[in-house]
């Protein structure tokens, strides 16, 4: 079979399909009705003549032929984006693409430099890169840098893989709140807010593992309800059911308005150390890539938080 333009983009639509898991997800993704995409894999398995998938009533799932396809699909993408980026940096200046990672709701914590860093970055003489940023789960983040997915991940990484390198940016603060309706709001002793606490449904965050959970009172099996960002963390606090660590530059508003209560931040709270990801290594390196990497450090280096080196 010879490879055209039409095929590429058929095997793009079989990519959405088998990550969205099946026809009906990846209709979103792909701004597409379930018809033509359905038609376009036809198409695909057609051409290829192979059964790639089984999709209906019994929900969707790859054939042995199609999880081969899926593979050797991924493979053909990756080495596409290798050669344009290797002619993109025979070009001499900045161009292609940038595709950035990062945790939720950095944006209210005055000591996150990203505001900085992309001005800085923006600022470049002939600087023509087209910036894909994505707002991810920790270990999303990492699965995405691995997968070639990401170039850059920003967030809390409580367990670093060998595959990537890591480098710290800065720490940012967890205070314990509650809502003001919650018994623990009238806990004022570091004793008797422990002792409120063991008795409180708690929330943490799935990826701190016992970073939250040794804070809130003991063994993961007390938190009663685990959550993959803060902003659902943020919404059972709120409402008055659960207790739990927010980062404070988060709560703070709802602080100020009375909506939330902080508790004993003097004895009660935790810091994370808000770290960079990015894969090693020559075959990462992009002059793009390098450059928002370079202005990120030089970034952290000028407002006095711990500068790391650019590998």
């Amino acid at each position: 079979m010879n490879l055209s333009d039409i095929d590429l983009r058929l095997l793009e639509v079989f990519i959405a399909v088998v990550e969205g898991r099946g026809i009906a997800n990846a209709q979103t993704l792909l701004n597409r009705d379930a018809s033509t995409i359905s038609r376009q894999l036809r198409q695909l398995e057609d051409r290829l003549e192979l059964r790639l998938c089984e999709r209906g009533r019994g929900g969707f799932q790859l054939t042995s032929d199609g999880e081969k396809v899926f593979r050797n699909t991924l493979a053909l993408k990756q080495a596409v984006k290798t050669f344009e980026d290797c002619n993109e940096s025979l070009k001499g200046h900045l161009s292609g693409q940038v595709r950035l990672a990062m945790i939720d709701n950095l944006i209210t914590d005055p000591n996150c430099p990203l505001r900085r860093v992309l001005a800085r970055y923006g600022a470049r003489a002939e600087n023509e890169t087209h910036l894909h940023m994505e707002v991810m789960a920790p270990s999303q983040i990492e699965h995405a840098l691995l997968d070639h997915r990401a170039d850059l991940g920003i967030g809390i990484f409580p367990a670093h893989l060998p595959e990537l390198h890591y480098e710290p940016m800065y720490e940012e603060t967890d205070w314990l709140v509650c809502a003001p309706s919650n018994p623990l709001a009238g806990a004022e002793s570091p004793e008797q807010v422990q002792s409120t606490l063991n008795a409180c449904a708690k929330v943490a965050r799935n990826f701190l593992n016992a970073q939250d959970t040794s804070r809130l009172g003991g063994e993961p099996s007390n938190v009663t309800a685990w959550v993959a960002n803060i902003e659902a963390a943020a919404l059972l606090i709120l409402a008055g059911t659960h207790v739990g660590f927010l980062p404070n530059h988060y709560a703070r508003s709802w602080i100020e308005s009375g909506q939330m209560v902080a508790i004993r931040p003097d004895h009660f709270r935790r810091t994370s150390v808000i770290e960079v990801a990015f894969r090693p290594g020559r075959e990462a390196q992009k002059p793009a890539v390098d450059a928002l990497r370079e202005d990120l450090f030089a970034t952290l280096a000028l407002f006095g938080r711990p500068a790391a080196r650019v590998r």
